[in-house]
């Protein structure tokens, strides 16, 4: 929106206004109406990690940061933009693992020394990031720097980097975590990094605080709306508010106690910086930043899956884990479920090794607080032994539809859920001189009785 044409009668009370608050400050400090000066600071550290599988870690980043700072107001927070860069042989780790994305958080280790002493991690994120065999991860971070880099004392602080702090979130194909929790890691530089050195001034700044109580609401997949509490400033309250999206002027609203506004055009599931700064014809205007995230149309699960698999008197342990997609709008699903191999005994006679593979993606639904899954494996007897005989049977194998299906009461915050169901295992084929005496002993009706334990993803 276009700022309006100010009226005479709108000048002179603002120019009233402003007399009023430069005789105010005589005595009790200097009053300038500039802001203060910036400038772009530079990082490139390479830090070795203590996880092998890591090895090391290159951040190059930089920042436009206000130096000299003001006694008053603050420095405010900055936006910090580079990138990180992960060895092609921590890539390849990661893939041999099973990882095709990798998203990360890198903390810098930040001691200030000089007025004041202090210590703070700064974040930077990572974004979901492919994985390519053989090649260095060189991935866009980003984040903000400390307001504790400044002080309100006058004088000067350095600002070192120590260390980093390194968390690598690797997933598979399904968004199911390879490693769960991630792979975190301390990495050590040779010595202190200098970052910048801030000088602080004996001034204060005529400026609008930093608008407060910012709050966030009615989040969508496309929009967020936010409100916070009016400012005023020493020339009087502001003219309007900007809404600013990672340092985009975005929304501008006019009238000092227009104090909600609604962002719109935002994709899902995604992280945007928001910013809210006060609209003047002059001087410093001061804004904190928030992280905000959209929703998205899907919620992702992740379980550990246990229980048995009953069939002619015999019962047979399973473990394995399922991927869970829920699309939210009609509560249904596709999921990735995945058993462990498993040793099954054939009756008094024999045993043999069961491993399992998903035909096609799992489905189901969410619905009444039942959760249902269909779910198709093909099953192979790759050796069976019976009496002191084992026969090696690469293609014996058969295919089962196992339909399940929990309780009214099924839960995704880590509670253990029952889920059952019942199905026929069908005859198993290219078992060789075993394969009637393994049709004899496994295939029929079968029960599955199974805990699906959601774990973080």
């Amino acid at each position: 929106m276009i700022l309006p044409c100010f009226s005479s009668e709108w000048i002179a009370v603002r120019t009233r206004r402003m007399a009023a608050a430069v005789v105010a400050a005589v005595g009790l400090a200097v009053v300038v109406a500039v802001p203060a000066a910036a400038q772009v600071v530079a990082l490139d550290v390479t830090a070795r990690c203590a996880d092998p599988l890591v090895g090391s870690v290159r951040v190059a980043v930089s920042a436009d940061v206000e130096i000299p700072a003001l006694v008053s107001p603050g420095a405010e927070m900055r936006r910090i933009t580079g990138t990180a860069t992960v060895p092609a042989s921590a890539v390849d780790a990661l893939i041999a693992r099973g990882a095709t994305t990798v998203t990360a958080h890198v903390g810098l280790q930040v001691a200030i020394s000089g007025t004041y002493n202090a210590q703070t991690v700064t974040s930077l994120h990572l974004g979901s990031t492919t994985l390519t065999p053989g090649r260095d991860l060189v991935a866009d971070v980003v984040g903000y720097t400390s307001p504790l880099y400044s002080s309100y004392l006058v004088g000067t602080n350095d600002v070192d980097v120590t260390g980093l702090r390194v968390n690598l979130e690797p997933r598979r194909a399904d968004t199911s975590p390879v490693v769960r929790g991630g792979v975190n890691t301390e990495c050590a530089v040779a010595a202190p990094h200098r970052w910048m050195s801030i000088r602080t001034n004996s001034i204060i700044a005529e400026y609008h605080p930093a608008p407060r109580n910012l709050k966030f609401s009615a989040i969508t997949t496309d929009s967020i709306t936010v409100s916070w509490d009016p400012t005023r400033g020493l020339m009087g309250p502001p003219l309007g508010y900007d809404i600013i999206v990672d340092e985009v002027p975005t929304v501008r609203l006019i009238g000092a106690g227009t104090t909600t506004g609604t962002i719109t055009g935002l994709k899902p599931n995604t992280t945007y910086y928001v910013r809210v700064k006060a609209v003047d014809m002059g001087g410093e205007r001061r804004s904190e930043v928030f992280p905000i995230r959209t929703s998205d149309f899907f919620a992702y699960h992740y379980f550990d899956v246990s229980g048995s698999v009953g069939v002619r008197g015999t019962s047979v342990s399973v473990l394995g884990e399922q991927a869970t997609k829920l699309e939210l709008a009609p509560s249904t699903h596709t999921s990735n479920l995945t058993f462990n191999p498993t040793q099954v005994r054939l009756s008094t006679y024999g045993s043999a090794r069961v491993e399992f593979t998903p035909v096609a993606a799992a489905t189901g639904a969410y619905q009444g607080g039942i959760f249902t899954v269909r779910t198709r494996q093909k099953v192979t007897v790759p050796r069976i032994t019976i009496g002191n005989r084992t026969f090696i049977t690469p293609n014996c194998s058969t295919v089962v539809d196992l339909p399940l299906t929990s309780g009214p009461d099924f839960k995704f915050n880590g509670t253990p859920n029952r889920v059952t169901g019942t199905f026929t295992i069908p005859p198993f084929r290219d078992c060789g001189q075993a394969t009637s005496t393994l049709n004899q002993w496994v295939s029929g009706t079968a029960n599955a009785d199974l805990t699906f334990t959601t774990y973080a993803g």
